[in-house]
């Protein structure tokens, strides 16, 4: 048989060239990464292909434009937010303490931790990102809050504390890269304060 004459590269081609066709989770993990380093206003279909090493030809085949991929995102990362909250009410049968502890953990993971902050900003601008946070939020302040009184605290003082673990939660996401990692001791202290009676 003949070989097939081999076509000339043109020069919309001349751009890195992957092995494997990229498939829409590919461009929306490559958009987390962006999301996660630059916030949402850093999500170029430009940035987007040169991180995958495509054309911009290849953004369009999975998404309309930038917007349908900003809404399909957005989707992406609430479902990660809802699978956040289910590994919350995973841990609602444990003592009240090592329920609290189990949240610390869970929020205290410096990958959870990034994309918490950028959630937060994103949420600033995206109202349904905002209500996933609150959802979340909320969660964590019921668990908090319920832990709290099943260690003896009456309501205020449950309340109190509750939303202080809350905050604190809040703050060591803002303050990330910024003032420090916490510390396995300055969590475990910290939980100490706020659960002693």
């Amino acid at each position: 048989m003949p070989e097939q004459p081999v076509e000339p590269r043109s020069v919309v081609d001349s751009a890195p060239v992957r092995s494997s066709r990229l498939g829409a989770d590919d461009w929306l993990d490559a958009a987390v990464e962006v999301l996660l380093e630059d916030g949402i206003d850093g999500l170029k279909i430009s940035r987007l292909s040169a991180r995958l090493g495509v054309t911009k030809g290849s953004f369009y085949w999975h998404f309309t434009d930038i917007a349908t991929m900003k809404s399909e995102l957005a989707d992406h990362c609430r479902k990660g937010q809802a699978a956040a909250v289910a590994r919350m009410a995973d841990l609602e049968e444990l003592p009240p303490v090592e329920r609290i502890e189990g949240m610390a953990q869970l929020v205290s993971d410096p990958r959870r931790w990034r994309m918490e902050a950028a959630m937060r900003r994103w949420a600033e601008t995206d109202g349904t990102i905002a209500d996933s946070i609150s959802e979340l939020d909320g969660q964590i302040f019921q668990m908090s809050h319920q832990a709290m009184r099943e260690l003896g605290f009456d309501e205020a003082e449950a309340h109190a504390r509750a939303t202080t673990l809350l905050y604190a939660g809040i703050g060591f996401v803002h303050a990330h890269g910024r003032l420090g990692e916490a510390t396995a001791d300055d969590l475990r202290i910290f939980l100490d304060i706020l659960t002693r009676k």
